[in-house]
């Protein structure tokens, strides 16, 4: 068994005892008063995170199922999708699998795509919809949603659907503010909580082009959330375990304040990134994949030739880090600094790295 505080996947991540604890809660039907008021506490505080008045729908499945429930209802026939690694590729995938057509816009590893190719693809006109990851979790990459948002606004009635999935509860998402049309993320990584749970929250514009979309299916079908949720239930059986680890960790994300937690993860996003540096600049097989001014909060993902063995070499020193990821999936790895780790927890493991550096 890891233990407490070395535990450092972008994905799942670590979670506290207590909410692991949570789970333990005895079993409740889910069509009482009780869940009722378990499904809103949950709706409402996740729509502090997403930052949105709208209702974040809790969905019991991984954030993929969220990611296709964007789709399946806010695209009708093309769509353009911001890549930046590989979930937004799998975002593009899913579009396509859908029955869409898909245009990408792609750039290297670790770069952003540049607004202006954005603003040239959507004014080539035909898409009604636009694909991309916030914190694209593959290359540590963040990318500037809001910048994307206002400019398929000037398209006219293109969506915009992101995956937050990363981000979440790590990073600053304000899905009103910024017009975006649907916001998806998941329990299992900066919110801290075991996997399970996947969160969509629609604009009202997602609920008109909902209600012509076709090939809503049914589990995933936003419409059906959308007329449970109004009494504060899910139109299934929800994964009530997960339920109670949620609100015990919602909970303690509001007693942290989302400004102290998102400054945290900056911290924390930071350290890595001026040790690595650092390291590199004194000749150490390691360089920061993202570029500076576009780097994720919640994961930094790291360019070595010597990636297995040191993932090997940190796993002796009892740390578990992410390996890499397509398309650099060979030759990289990947610190996850997301949930609640804390600066000093990641500075105890860049001690380590040190040391498993020096063994090379």
């Amino acid at each position: 068994m890891i233990e407490e505080g070395r535990f450092f996947v972008p994905g799942p991540t670590e979670v506290r005892p207590e909410v692991l604890d949570a789970m333990r809660r005895p079993m409740i039907f889910h069509r009482t008063p009780e869940m009722e008021a378990l499904m809103e506490r949950a709706m409402r505080r996740l729509g502090m995170v997403f930052g949105t008045g709208r209702t974040v729908h809790v969905i019991s499945g991984s954030g993929t199922a969220a990611m296709e429930l964007a789709v399946r209802s806010g695209t009708l026939r093309r769509v353009l999708a911001v890549v930046h690694g590989d979930f937004g590729e799998r975002f593009a995938r899913m579009a396509e699998s859908c029955g869409r057509e898909v245009v990408r816009l792609t750039c290297e590893p670790g770069d952003v795509v540049p607004l202006d190719r954005v603003r040239e693809a959507l004014a080539g006109g035909g898409f009604d919809a636009v694909t991309v990851t916030h914190s694209e979790t593959a290359v540590g990459v963040l990318a500037d949603v809001e910048g994307i948002a206002r400019i398929a606004r000037e398209s006219g009635e293109c969506l915009v659907l992101v995956d937050a999935v990363s981000s979440a509860g790590g990073a600053p998402i304000a899905m009103d503010a910024w017009g975006v049309d649907c916001v998806v993320s998941a329990s299992q990584k900066a919110l801290a909580v075991p996997p399970g749970l996947g969160f969509a929250a629609a604009s009202a514009r997602l609920l008109e082009r909902a209600r012509v979309a076709r090939d809503r299916g049914t589990y995933l079908d936003l419409l059906r959330y959308e007329e449970f949720a109004a009494r504060w239930q899910s139109p299934t059986t929800p994964a009530i375990p997960l339920l109670y680890a949620l609100d015990v960790q919602m909970e303690a994300i509001e007693r942290e304040g989302l400004v102290t937690r998102f400054e945290r993860h900056r911290a924390m996003a930071a350290a890595c990134a001026d040790w690595i540096d650092r390291a590199a600049g004194q000749g150490a097989p390691v360089q920061i994949v993202a570029k500076a001014g576009h780097r994720s909060p919640t994961v930094t993902a790291i360019r070595s030739a010597a990636a297995p063995a040191i993932l090997a070499g940190m796993r002796a020193e009892g740390f578990t880090l992410g390996g890499g990821q397509a398309p650099i999936a060979g030759n990289s790895f990947r610190i996850g600094h997301m949930g609640d780790h804390s600066v000093p927890g990641v500075r105890r493991l860049l001690d380590a790295l040190e040391r498993v550096l020096r063994t090379l």
